[in-house]
């Protein structure tokens, strides 16, 4: 539930200058979270029928989190490499990344940041250790830029403890002579709505400094966003939600699934039989009287009817309608992929499409790729910020040498893109038979091996 945490945090610190986006967090970021979480406004709605009153909550496929989780799959659906030119960095890195389940963490963590517009991973110390701290984007607030990136920011975590709610703020900026300090503020208070007192650190963090100076001009967290432009807050630097533009289309999607669900239950099976078919009894509890056709009677029964018709037992049971309710959400996803920048079909409800070819996925996945890449690069930068604040870390703590920070840094991602068998096949083929490369290299790559295991293959072949 989101409490004014932009009030709060200049409440907090009154000689910070903070942007006005209190608006953004409560009507973006809080109902993009409602819907990611499965509870969007539209999930109530109004019974209907003759004796029906109240309300009833609808089936709810939520395609926006489907859609962050595939499009967290895309953007890390393989482990980053990193490399650091000093080996001893590249081990504590490693370690570091290894010891706070970062490549566990980071499906979910893009996941969130792809629904809520961002999020950022904090890096701190702890015992002598260096943590991470992962933090969604309604936490966050990004206070400074360099020109290229957020550089300083202030984070809130709230806690509940013996009936008080404890809220920290932590504000990442820099001394005047430019090396990045963090300030830590406590806050008490007897309602989640109010930030109440300023009190000491020790009573809920015991060993954290009010002032923590890193002596480094590398930012102690690294901000993550997604890559399409925020049209609903330009002025700011906040991302935003990949299905923000989206939530009538979502809507919609569980309008339809919604009718889906009801058909089985208003398709179930009618039988219409005689009145005379049917018997009373009185409920002891009520004394009102209840009507029923007892369909496990299979004894003689001797009953009046003038007409032969009239003793008919008819199957009235109304035909399903699921082709059409597939076919609707199937073009509600599609409608959903042209808004997100996804190809169409990448989401679909259903089974497959049938076989296609290499050419033809790839001609029909070019929007998802560019999509893809364009989120991918800014991972990249992300990755990369947080590995140079583990080293920072590390010199700070001690665990590495100070010319560890002048170490380069490089993150890449493997190249799935053309990992798909039948398409590496196709090019090879179409690559051979334009005379482009020579069939030992594409047996090298279609089989992954060796040049003397392809130069066997194509012996075996010939023979």
């Amino acid at each position: 539930m989101y409490s004014g945490m932009i009030a709060q945090a200049a409440a907090a610190f009154p000689e910070l200058d903070i942007s006005d986006s209190e608006w953004f967090y409560e009507n973006v970021i809080s109902d993009c979270d409602d819907i990611y979480r499965g509870d969007p406004p539209w999930k109530t709605v109004k019974k209907s029928g003759l004796y029906q009153s109240g309300e009833r909550e609808m089936a709810i496929l939520n395609a926006a989190k489907v859609l962050c989780d595939e499009l967290a799959d895309m953007t890390f659906g393989q482990q980053a490499d990193i490399a650091i030119a000093d080996d001893e960095t590249q081990r504590f890195a490693e370690r570091v990344l290894q010891d706070n389940s970062f490549w566990d963490r980071m499906p979910q963590f893009f996941s969130r940041a792809y629904a809520l517009g961002g999020g950022a991973v904090r890096v701190f110390i702890a015992d002598g250790k260096v943590m991470l701290d992962y933090i969604d984007a309604d936490s966050f607030i990004p206070t400074g830029m360099d020109g290229r990136k957020i550089d300083e920011a202030v984070f809130r975590n709230r806690t509940l403890k013996n009936g008080r709610y404890y809220t920290l703020f932590e504000k990442h900026g820099h001394s005047p002579d430019g090396m990045v300090t963090v300030e830590n503020r406590l806050f008490v208070s007897d309602s989640v709505y109010e930030l109440g007192q300023r009190c000491s650190l020790d009573e809920l963090y015991g060993g954290l400094d009010d002032i923590i100076e890193y002596g480094s001009e590398t930012p102690m967290f690294s901000y993550f966003h997604p890559a399409a432009a925020n049209n609903l807050f330009p002025s700011g630097r906040l991302g935003l939600s990949c299905f923000a533009n989206c939530t009538d289309t979502l809507k919609a999607i569980d309008v339809a699934f919604d009718s889906l669900m009801r058909e089985f239950i208003l398709g179930r099976k009618r039988i219409i039989v005689p009145s005379s078919c049917i018997r009373t009894v009185v409920d002891p509890e009520t004394g009102s009287v209840r009507r029923y056709f007892d369909s496990d009677d299979e004894v003689f029964q001797a009953l009046r009817c003038d007409e032969e018709k009239d003793l008919k037992i008819i199957d009235n049971t109304a035909e399903l309608r699921i082709d059409e309710h597939v076919s609707a959400l199937n073009a509600l996803m599609n409608l959903l992929c042209f808004q997100t920048g996804l190809s169409s079909g990448t989401l679909s409800f259903g089974t497959s499409s049938g076989v296609r070819t290499a050419a033809e996925i790839s001609s029909q996945e070019n929007r998802t790729i560019r999509t893809m890449n364009s989120n991918r690069n800014i991972a990249v930068e992300f990755i990369e910020g947080i590995v140079k604040a583990i080293v920072c870390a590390g010199i700070y703590s001690g665990s590495l040498p100070e010319s560890a920070e002048s170490s380069d840094i490089r993150v890449s991602f493997p190249k799935e893109l053309d990992r798909d068998p039948d398409r590496i096949i196709d090019r090879n083929i179409r690559l051979c038979g334009a005379g482009l490369r020579s069939r030992e290299s594409a047996v090298m790559e279609i089989n992954d091996c060796s040049r003397d295991d392809a130069v066997n293959e194509l012996k075996g072949a010939k023979s």
